[in-house]
């Protein structure tokens, strides 16, 4: 049975430059996981599941803190979270070669977070 992630995206600049855009993938599978991170806690691995990127046809990253403080780590250097990250199809391996487990970090002294993984995938 295949399964439908929807998306849309809203962005503009005060002078009136923007980009709007909505649509949906449609795959085989959806991976969804979230955790809570405490003010200043340690690394903590969120076990994902997914060895092959090459099968991932949506990735969606997000935090309710995106002042930097929370980081993501997969493959490579962690990447501070201003915003959230969302990729499609091939542009995934730009973040990841692999998402089998991400590590996740909230650096900041005072505010908690809240961290959500969503995934499309395609067997």
């Amino acid at each position: 049975m295949s399964e439908t992630i929807s998306w849309s995206l809203t962005a503009g600049g005060t002078a009136g430059s923007g980009i709007n855009a909505t649509g949906a993938v449609t795959g085989d599978a959806v991976v969804a996981a979230s955790v809570d991170l405490d003010a200043g806690s340690a690394e903590r691995a969120l076990t994902l599941q997914v060895d092959n990127v090459d099968k991932v046809a949506f990735l969606a990253i997000s935090s309710d803190l995106l002042d930097g403080k929370v980081t993501v780590k997969a493959t490579g250097d962690a990447t501070e979270l201003t915003g959230p990250i969302l990729l499609f199809g091939k542009a995934v391996a730009l973040f990841a070669s692999d998402l089998t487990t991400i590590t996740v970090k909230n650096t900041s002294a005072d505010k908690a977070a809240k961290l959500s993984v969503l995934i499309g995938l395609t067997v």
